[in-house]
């Protein structure tokens, strides 16, 4: 039996990875171009796909974000379908051994922290920076392209009219990935724009030396491994942690922990003094995929290549609740880092489409910790739910529309 079309245009062939929210599969269109299809079940314990694609629709049309070609409502399932893309900056780096030269790392730098500002200039905040959130351009364009994905922990800092910005609160949740959380994110402080930008940092000492020193620490629990990430976050000092590494990505973590809560981080700045660097190290660049080290491996990595540590990668959902987003269940915190490879068979139900029904007997095996509330994704769009009713959220932080970014794209010289 053929399956149904997706919005009478896009058939899907096979699974190509899964997240949180549900499963990724590669869906063709009616005119033959591939696209990814996202799925996730009406019912779910911790609903994200509408919230993520309401971020992407901020995100539209701008360079580095994948354009979302439909979203809706199809059987029992909330289906989006978006650009395909290429694999992640993780699986890049254990194609390269987990080590990257000083080189690639620096044009990473460059395109992470543009990604990061054109976020923010649409008052949105990642909250989950990550090698695995950061995704190669697949064959789109010049192969030299790297996409910022994921927004499923995303939300607005500000009001997109009066700029007025979220209140700084103690007390909050872990949010995002423990390993390159910012120090605040670890002591329950509210995010802002700062703790993208120190995420970065670890993100990039993480590719230049291929590790963290709070990688690979054992505890009893979760709770208490991230207990002991923050400790060595806190206890090892900067110089420390960049050891080996050139000046600038210590400056550069120094100056992202100097950040006051509500500040605007100098982002032109950052991107000039690793641009600098790059200079002074007489690189240059073709604007071709051979610029990266990836490009320049042959074959996949081996086993022994990738992280034996895998559970302090994976993202942890706000538990405060944060702007009135009701209660829900745990959510899997377990990713699929290779976002092409096709997935084991097995003994499993599928539906109409060819998709994995996931049993609430697998949401328990894979859950990590105690039921969690996530918090809104956009601050205050939804309001608040109670008994039924829907209430306007207090801050007043409801959607609004936005003018348009220019961006300049540009790349080192």
């Amino acid at each position: 039996m053929s399956r149904p079309l997706i919005n009478n245009k896009y058939r899907i062939t096979k699974r190509v990875g899964g997240g949180s929210f549900g499963d990724i599969y590669l869906g063709v269109g009616a005119n033959g171009e591939k696209v990814a299809v996202k799925f996730e079940k009406h019912g779910a314990r911790c609903p994200q796909l509408r919230h993520e694609y309401k971020v992407y629709r901020e995100l539209q049309n701008a360079p580095g974000f994948a354009k979302v070609h439909y979203f809706g409502t199809q059987d029992s399932y909330n289906l989006m379908v978006m650009d395909l893309l290429g694999p992640s900056l993780e699986d890049q780096f254990n194609k390269c051994s987990r080590r990257f030269s000083l080189k690639t790392v620096l044009m990473i730098a460059d395109q992470m922290l543009e990604r990061v500002e054109l976020m923010h200039s649409r008052h949105l905040i990642h909250r989950d920076i990550k090698p695995a959130n950061f995704v190669t351009d697949g064959g789109r364009g010049s192969g030299n392209f790297i996409y910022c994905i994921d927004f499923g922990l995303s939300k607005r800092y500000r009001h997109p009219r009066t700029l007025q910005h979220i209140p700084q609160r103690e007390g909050r949740s872990l949010t995002g990935t423990p390993r390159y959380a910012s120090i605040n994110n670890h002591l329950g402080v509210e995010q802002s724009r700062r703790d993208d930008l120190e995420s970065i940092g670890y993100v990039l000492v993480y590719f230049l030396k291929g590790g963290l020193p709070w990688q690979g620490l054992k505890a009893k629990s979760a709770t208490k491994k991230y207990k002991l990430i923050m400790e060595k976050k806190q206890s090892i000092t900067i110089p420390a942690l960049c050891q080996g590494c050139p000046s600038q990505f210590a400056e550069y973590l120094a100056y992202c922990r100097s950040l006051k809560f509500e500040a605007k981080p100098n982002i032109a700045y950052l991107r000039g003094m690793f641009r600098d660097l790059f200079r002074s190290q007489g690189y240059t660049t073709t604007n071709t995929s051979l610029d990266w080290d990836w490009n320049r491996v042959d074959g996949a990595p081996s086993e022994s290549s990738r992280p034996n540590d895998l559970e302090d990668d994976g993202r942890r959902p706000d538990t405060s609740g944060a702007m009135g987003r009701p209660e829900t269940g745990a959510v899997s915190s377990r990713r699929s880092n290779n976002h092409y490879a096709e997935q084991p068979g097995g003994s499993q139900k599928y539906n109409n489409y060819g998709v994995r029904e996931v049993s609430s007997s697998t949401w328990s095996k894979d859950r990590d910790g105690p039921k969690v509330r996530d918090d809104a994704l956009i601050a205050g769009e939804y309001g608040d739910v109670r008994g039924g009713q829907k209430n306007r959220n207090v801050h007043g932080y409801a959607d609004q529309g936005y003018s348009g970014y220019a961006d300049s794209s540009r790349r080192y010289h």
